[in-house]
């Protein structure tokens, strides 16, 4: 069966997803505390349309990246982990019984250390932020590959975000 795109406003999802970063966040600080531990996606930037789901990156330095690693297969199913490099990992959690949950690590400076700027770049930018939000009215309730196919489009140069959304397609 096709699985379809369906927006919500972000002021519908904020509240859930943020509370459920804060928890997220607070858990890997206190086993991590150098962590820098971001919500990003489109439930962090207000007025922007959402699929409804939680985005976490963690930017962590090279020498900590395995042991956050190794943490967050205790906690989380490892997501394509053939898409993962020596600096990027994704796990997702797409059976919590409230939002379902991506968690992008990046080391800081790598070249898919990119997501919390993507998440600045559409907060400050009212007319990327309208562009984005007009592609989402165009691809809703049509197949989610598709929506994701012209997301990776839109997102044309980033690396990480390339990789995630690739994985997000299959």
């Amino acid at each position: 069966m096709m699985q379809k795109a369906y927006f919500k406003e972000h002021e519908e999802i904020y509240p859930i997803a943020h509370t459920f970063f804060e928890i997220e966040s607070k858990r890997i600080k206190e086993n991590f505390p150098s962590a820098i531990v971001e919500h990003v996606g489109a439930s962090s930037v207000p007025g922007l349309l959402t699929l409804g789901d939680l985005d976490i990156q963690i930017r962590i330095t090279e020498n900590e990246f395995k042991k956050v690693i190794a943490f967050l297969n205790t906690l989380y199913h490892s997501h394509y982990p053939e898409l993962w490099t020596d600096q990027f990992a994704i796990f997702h959690q797409k059976d919590h019984p409230i939002i379902e949950l991506s968690i992008m690590v990046t080391v800081i400076g790598s070249p898919d250390d990119e997501f919390s700027t993507w998440r600045d770049e559409l907060r400050n930018n009212a007319t990327l932020r309208e562009k984005y939000n007009n592609l989402k009215k165009k691809y809703n309730g049509k197949a989610l590959t598709d929506y994701k196919k012209a997301k990776l489009e839109f997102f044309g140069g980033s690396n990480g975000a390339k990789r995630h959304l690739r994985e997000n397609m299959i």
